[in-house]
């Protein structure tokens, strides 16, 4: 994933979870860029199958749809 990928959507995210909206500096833990569709059911690394998420979020998602 490119740099400019990752700017991207932690721009268009607000530097908020895309799930529960925590902000970045709330959290001790780093956030991360989740596959909406996990690329293991054919989910593309592009914008608009990515989203900026707490590790709580991600974790409880983990490879799910």
């Amino acid at each position: 994933m490119t740099a400019a990928l990752r700017k991207a959507v932690r721009e268009r995210a607000g530097n908020c979870c895309e799930y529960c909206h925590l902000p970045v500096e709330a959290s001790i833990l780093p956030f991360e860029i989740d596959h909406i569709i996990p690329e293991k059911h054919g989910g593309e690394t592009v914008l608009v199958n990515l989203a900026l998420a707490c590790c709580y979020c991600n974790r409880f998602k983990g490879p799910n749809l």
